[in-house]
């Protein structure tokens, strides 16, 4: 019987060295706190708890000097703003992005959304369980593109469009004007709720106080100025792979109220 319990540890131990060693060092880390007022998703962002929350931090682009990607290195880098916050029953989250120049010729869901002006959000909700993660590609005028992403198994089971999940509560906001490069917009934003009940992997697991989850947060794709930036960057590698699992950043859930 000690023998077995014994084999059980060293399991355990091994398989969880198996998926720490599965991550570059270095890693963003952003704690998310929970909210203290009623999160209305409009796009608008006038709560007063999304005031209250820090952002995730600039975004990088790591493949800005690349040398065979000259579209990126003539194109002006412009930031994008990251929030997030949680209650018991949703992830709430923001992207706010500058843009001069807004473009999307994608109006269906799951369609090719990521060369439009696009945010990403992968997620991986039990990193302990193993690599696969959700894939959600929203581009400026709302349009989702959702995949499931799992390394462990094969094609075309591994890489699955349109899930047979809820999406996300998503709005959106436009500040200037979609397809018309002769003017100078400002940005657009995404505002979206991810219900937990609704993704299979979350019925019994919940987030909690101290819950890790791994997540890329991303931003790509548009016309006059194609974007690459990443709040988890890729440094040195191929140019646009921003699904990379070993780089993805840290999520923490926190119990502490926002204000």
């Amino acid at each position: 019987m000690k023998k077995v319990i014994l084999l059980l540890s060293l399991s355990i131990i091994f398989i969880s060295f198996l998926h720490a060693a599965e991550e570059e060092p270095g890693r963003p880390e952003y704690t998310i706190k929970k909210r203290t007022e009623k999160i209305v998703i409009d796009g608008v962002l006038d709560d007063p708890d999304w005031a209250a929350a820090e952002s995730v931090g600039d975004f990088k682009f790591p493949w800005y000097n690349y040398e065979k990607r000259e579209v990126v290195q003539k194109a002006e880098l412009e930031q994008t703003e990251v929030k997030m916050l949680w209650d018991d029953e949703f992830l709430y989250i923001y992207y706010k992005c500058e843009d001069k120049h807004i473009w999307a010729d994608h109006y269906n869901s799951n369609s090719q959304t990521y060369k439009d002006d696009c945010v990403e959000f992968c997620w991986n909700p039990n990193p302990g369980a193993g690599n696969a993660w959700n894939i959600f590609e929203i581009n400026c005028i709302g349009n989702l593109l959702n995949i499931y992403n799992d390394p462990d198994k094969k094609a075309p089971r591994g890489n699955r469009r349109n899930r047979t999940i809820m999406v996300p509560h998503i709005a959106q906001v436009i500040r200037g004007t979609v397809n018309n490069d002769e003017d100078i917009d400002e940005g657009w934003i995404i505002e979206m709720a991810i219900r937990f009940e609704d993704y299979p992997e979350l019925l019994k697991k919940k987030p909690q106080n101290g819950t890790l989850w791994r997540a890329g947060i991303n931003r790509c794709g548009g016309m006059t100025n194609w974007q690459d930036s990443m709040w988890a960057p890729e440094w040195g590698k191929t140019v646009g792979s921003f699904w990379l699992y070993p780089f993805f950043g840290k999520l923490y859930f926190s119990d502490e109220s926002v204000k």
